[in-house]
C-alpha cells in the first residue's frame, strides 16, 4: 500500500517575515497599543504578547503543505480550516520571490498559478527555504503533465537563453513616465509631511527671505529651474526603479515547454509559465522613448499570468527580436497596418478640438475678468498640444491581418501593438455608440481567454468590420454572417 505524502510545515523564518509583510496592516494596532500603555501598562503589554503570538507564531503553526503526484495543496487556520488545492495536470506558472527579509533568511515565497485569472486560481507558499522552493519549482514546471504536451525528462537538455540585461539598456530609463510621477509623488507627500510637522510656519522667516530672493529672480528662469529640477529627480528615481525591478534580466525557454523570467537586485522575482499558453506579444513604446528607439515587451497569455513580461524597457530591434523567437510576431510587430479611414480621424481630431477648447475656456476666464493675461498663452499651449494628441492617436490606430495572427493598434498617446494569435480568439462582437451610429462605423471585439480578453477594433466601417470578422472566423461561422447580411 503507497503510504500518503506527510504534511509539511513551512520555514520557521515564516514567523519573521509574516509580521514585516503585514507591517502596514499593523500599524493602527500598534499606535493604539503605544496609547493604551500610557495609561495601562499591564494590558498594553498582554496585548502586545498576544498580538505578536497572533501575527508570528500562530500562522507558522496553523500552516501545512503537501504535494503529491495528483495535487498540491494548502492547510491553514486555526477555527476557520482553510484548504487550497492546485491539480497538477492544472500547474501553468511558478513564481519564486524573495524580497531583503528573505534573502536575508535564505527563504524564498513561491506562488503556483493554476491557469485562472482568480486569486482562488493561485497556491501561495510565504516562506519555504531557498533549496525546497528551488527543488518544489523544479518538480513542479518539469514533471507535471500540461493538456496534451507529456512529460520529459529535461535533466541533461540544455537551457536557452533568449534575452539578457545589457547595462547600456539603463539610458531607457529616464524616459518613462514612472519616474516623473514617482518625483512629484515624493514631493507632494514631503510637503505634506512638513506641513503636517509644522515645519512650515517655524521656517516663516526663513520662507519669506527665500521668496524675497526668488522675487528677483525672472519668471521663466524660475520655471526652467523648477522643471529642470522636476526632470533630473524623476530621471534618477528612473533609472534607480529600472536598477532595482529589472537588474539581471534573463528570458530563458526549458526544454520542458516553459519559458522562465528572472530579474531584481534587491528582491529577486523567477517566474516560470507554459509557452504554450501564450496567445501572443504587445509592444509598447511609451511617447518618450519612441524618440529614443525603446521599447518593452509582454506576452499575452492565458492563466494567472495573462502579461508577462517578456522584455523591460530596451532597445525596439530587440523586443522585435524576442517577439519573434517566443511568438513568432517579429513581422507583426513591424509591419505597415490599415488606416481605419477619414471618419476615424474626424472623430479623435473632433475630441482634440473639444478638450482643448475647454482648457482655452477656463484659462481666458482670469484673463478676461483681469487676472494674468498668461493664463490665456497656457490655455493656446493646452488647444495646441490637444490637437498634436487627437494627430497622434489617429496616427496609431489601425489593424492588419495574416495568416497567424490580428495586429491590433489601439488610439492612444503612446503606441501600442498587440498581436494577437488568430487561434486564440473565441469570440465576435460589435459595438456601436449613438455618435458612432450617426457617423456609420463601429467598434469590432476579438474575444480570447488570455491577455485583456477582449481587444478593439475601432471605428470601422460596415465593410472593414465584415472583413474583419469573416476573415478572423472559422470556416462553420461565415454561414452565419452571410445569414445576418
Amino acid at each position: 500500500m503507497t503510504q500518503p505524502e506527510p504534511w509539511r510545515r513551512l520555514s520557521p523564518g515564516t514567523m519573521v517575515v509574516q509580521p514585516v509583510e503585514q507591517l502596514p496592516q499593523l500599524i493602527p494596532a500598534l499606535i493604539a497599543l503605544v496609547f493604551a500603555g500610557q495609561s495601562a501598562p499591564v494590558f498594553s503589554l498582554l496585548a502586545t504578547v498576544v498580538v505578536v503570538l497572533l501575527v508570528t507564531v500562530l500562522p507558522w503553526l496553523t500552516t501545512r503543505y503537501q504535494v503529491t503526484p495528483e495535487h498540491v495543496q494548502v492547510r491553514k487556520g486555526l477555527l476557520t480550516r482553510k484548504v487550497v488545492t492546485a491539480r497538477r495536470d492544472r500547474i501553468r506558472s511558478v513564481d519564486l520571490t524573495a524580497g531583503p527579509v528573505h534573502r536575508i533568511l535564505g527563504l524564498k515565497k513561491v506562488i503556483i498559478g493554476t491557469g485562472g485569472d482568480k486569486d482562488s486560481a493561485t497556491v501561495k507558499l510565504n516562506a519555504l527555504s531557498a533549496a525546497d522552493a528551488d527543488g518544489l519549482h523544479g518538480y513542479l514546471m518539469t514533471t507535471a503533465p500540461r493538456g496534451d504536451v507529456p512529460a520529459v525528462d529535461v535533466d541533461h537538455q540544455p537551457v536557452t537563453v533568449l534575452t539578457r540585461f545589457r547595462p547600456e539598456w539603463l539610458r531607457y530609463s529616464p524616459f518613462s513616465m514612472a519616474g516623473l510621477a514617482t518625483a512629484g509623488a515624493a514631493l507632494g507627500l514631503g510637503a505634506q509631511i512638513a506641513n503636517d510637522a509644522g515645519l512650515f510656519e517655524r521656517s516663516v522667516g526663513t520662507a519669506e527671505r527665500a521668496a524675497d530672493a526668488v522675487r528677483g529672480i525672472p519668471v521663466a528662469v524660475v520655471i526652467i529651474i523648477v522643471v529642470v529640477g522636476v526632470i533630473g529627480l524623476g530621471s534618477a528615481l528612473s533609472v534607480l526603479g529600472y536598477i532595482l525591478r529589472f537588474w539581471n534580466f534573463t528570458l530563458t525557454r526549458h526544454p520542458d515547454g516553459t519559458l522562465r523570467t528572472e530579474r531584481g537586485l534587491l528582491t529577486t522575482n523567477a517566474v516560470s509559465f507554459d509557452e504554450s499558453r501564450i496567445r501572443g506579444t504587445h509592444l509598447h513604446e511609451p511617447v518618450l522613448m519612441r524618440p529614443v528607439h525603446g521599447a518593452r515587451l509582454g506576452g499575452i497569455a492565458i492563466g494567472h499570468i495573462k502579461h508577462p513580461l517578456l522584455l523591460p524597457p530596451a532597445p525596439k530591434d530587440e523586443a522585435v527580436r524576442v517577439g519573434n523567437l517566443v511568438a513568432d510576431d517579429g513581422v507583426e510587430l513591424t509591419m505597415p497596418l490599415v488606416e481605419h479611414g477619414r471618419t476615424a480621424r474626424t472623430r479623435r481630431l473632433n475630441r482634440a478640438a473639444m478638450a482643448g477648447a475647454a482648457a482655452l475656456i477656463l484659462s481666458g476666464i482670469p484673463a478676461v475678468t483681469g487676472g494674468p493675461v498668461w493664463f490665456l498663452a497656457l490655455g493656446v499651449i493646452a488647444l495646441a498640444a490637444s490637437m498634436t494628441f487627437g494627430v497622434a492617436r489617429y496616427r496609431h490606430l489601425g489593424h492588419a491581418i495574416t495568416d497567424q495572427s490580428v495586429v491590433i493598434a489601439p488610439p492612444k498617446i503612446a503606441r501600442h501593438r498587440n498581436a494577437l494569435d488568430r487561434d486564440g480568439i473565441v469570440g465576435w462582437a460589435t459595438r456601436a455608440s449613438w455618435f458612432q451610429r450617426r457617423a456609420d462605423v463601429r467598434t469590432v471585439i476579438l474575444a480570447t481567454a488570455a491577455g485583456s480578453e477582449g481587444y478593439e477594433l475601432v471605428d470601422l466601417d460596415d465593410a472593414a468590420s465584415d472583413r474583419v470578422i469573416a476573415t478572423t472566423a472559422p470556416p462553420w461561422m461565415r454561414q452565419f454572417l452571410a445569414a445576418v447580411e
